[in-house]
């Protein structure tokens, strides 16, 4: 105990040190501000005032902050790691800003500013791992909710979190299912932050994979969702992050995923055309399943010829359409790593730790919805939009927004012929600009899958129509 009350003290002395530090330097931007008078006495005086403005609100802002972190971290090292962390990265921000103050005499962050942030936190998460690192793979997903910059940083989550002591993963894996394995690989296939997937082979030689839960990993998630809400209210005034939603929905998910029963059920129940991996020994913490030979869906595509990466693209998103609007299945965790091409040449699935079942309304709501914006009938979606659970304060510009988000479902559109990055950078700025935006909490995964498969489509540009693929399906899920 004495040694936590010491470690939380040297984070309050560090915290206090970093807005002295911030102080010291809006005076000297006030300071600066002033020499250049003679030039411009009246623009000067007015950054000044800026810069020792936010200055103040450097002071009163950490000053609330450091009370906060002393408040949560008696309750955790974990929790008081993660509140340190997070004062480092909102100081740094609110410097920045102090910083473009000083340039512009306007407070706001440039490009390269929310890049720094995004890597910082990035790191961060890593580190951290647990529900932390969870949550920055689901954010990386929804360029919607945090900006392209922010997502496209926070995707090295999805391949780079450290792996754990193998040692201690193999020790799990012999407690929980004596005997089953005669080979066990030390060197993880993938390590992601709540679990390890390793080779290994059956008693009788039969190869398989073993993914199993980092030790420890349930203490963390707890800690981390008690520490996501304390600290909200600093972390959400970071640009563009709708924490509150993420980090909602996160809560619900995880306790799905450290399940191993609940995703071999899942595996078991699945119904589609793609290959997936078959269940043989399972238990909360371990599951063994077959191995699926094959090469990782990127790495595919890369060397595809161009008609065999415009017929995998239409499975996939046959295959994705079918989970949401027939089958209301929907695997929810599509980063690249969970996606592969078998060496037959077939699309397969990994990973069913993190489902979203949608509901036969849901999915009938939403096949409505894009029927109506296919045919031009805005009070028709409006009507799906309040249905699914949308909200806005000018129901006409979500509207909008949705129909340019499925344009390319509608009759006669190739996706080779779209310019993605535009369209998305034109559908962030109007998300940005709508009032009282609510998101129904369905859509943080769905958001997700459906962000990842057009991110595929912008990338690979495949001569492929979306409108007969999910025509199908639209009408199975209105029937």
């Amino acid at each position: 105990m004495n040694e936590l009350l010491d470690m939380m003290k040297r984070v309050g002395q560090r915290i206090d040190a970093m807005a002295l530090d911030l102080a010291r330097d809006a005076g000297m931007v006030a300071r600066s501000a002033r020499g250049f008078a003679d030039a411009s006495r009246a623009e000067a005086d007015a950054v000044a005032q800026d810069a020792q403005a936010v200055a103040a609100q450097v002071r009163e802002q950490m000053t609330h902050m450091r009370e906060q972190a002393q408040t949560i971290s008696r309750a955790t090292p974990r929790v008081m790691a993660l509140a340190t962390a997070a004062a480092s990265i909102v100081a740094r921000w609110r410097w920045l800003r102090l910083a473009q103050a000083a340039r512009t005499g306007e407070p706001g962050l440039r490009e390269e500013d929310h890049r720094e942030l995004a890597r910082r936190v990035a790191a961060s998460a890593a580190e951290l791992r647990g529900g932390i690192a969870k949550l920055g793979q689901l954010a990386s997903c929804r360029p919607d909710l945090i900006g392209a910059v922010w997502a496209n940083e926070l995707r090295t989550l999805q391949d780079e979190v450290p792996p754990v002591d193998p040692a201690a993963i193999r020790a799990r894996v012999e407690a929980e299912l004596p005997g089953v394995l005669a080979s066990f690989d030390d060197a993880p296939i993938a390590a992601a932050s709540l679990a390890q997937v390793h080779a290994a082979t059956l008693a009788d030689g039969t190869p398989v994979v073993v993914k199993v839960q980092v030790p420890g990993i349930e203490d963390v998630i707890a800690a981390d969702i008690a520490a996501l809400r304390a600290v909200a209210s600093a972390l959400g005034e970071l640009p563009g992050i709708d924490l509150q939603t993420l980090s909602s929905e996160l809560s619900r998910a995880l306790t799905e995923e450290l399940d191993y029963e609940h995703e071999a059920e899942a595996l078991r129940a699945y119904r589609g055309t793609a290959v997936v991996p078959e269940p043989l020994h399972v238990t909360k913490r371990v599951l063994v399943m077959t191995r699926i030979a094959g090469e990782r869906l990127t790495s595919w595509l890369e060397n595809a010829t161009p008609p065999a990466r415009d017929r995998l693209l239409g499975e996939l998103v046959n295959e994705v359409a079918a989970q949401v609007l027939a089958r209301g299945q929907v695997h929810a965790d599509p980063h690249p790593g969970n996606f592969m091409v078998t060496e037959d040449g077939r699309l397969a699935l990994l990973d069913f730790g993190c489902m979203l079942e949608l509901s036969r309304a849901d999915r009938a709501a939403y096949a409505r919805l894009v029927i109506a914006i296919a045919g031009g009938n805005s009070q028709a979606a409006a009507g799906e939009l309040k249905t699914l659970g949308f909200e806005a304060d000018d129901p006409e510009q979500l509207v909008d927004l949705t129909a340019a988000l499925i344009g390319a479902m509608r009759p006669g559109t190739n996706t080779r012929d779209i310019d993605w990055q535009a369209a998305m950078s034109a559908q962030l700025a109007q998300a940005r600009q709508l009032g009282g935006l609510v998101i129904p909490r369905s859509f943080v995964l769905l958001g997700r899958v459906l962000a990842s498969v057009a991110g595929l489509l912008a990338t690979y540009k495949p001569h492929l129509e979306l409108h007969p693929i999910v025509v199908r399906h639209l009408a199975a899920a209105v029937a």
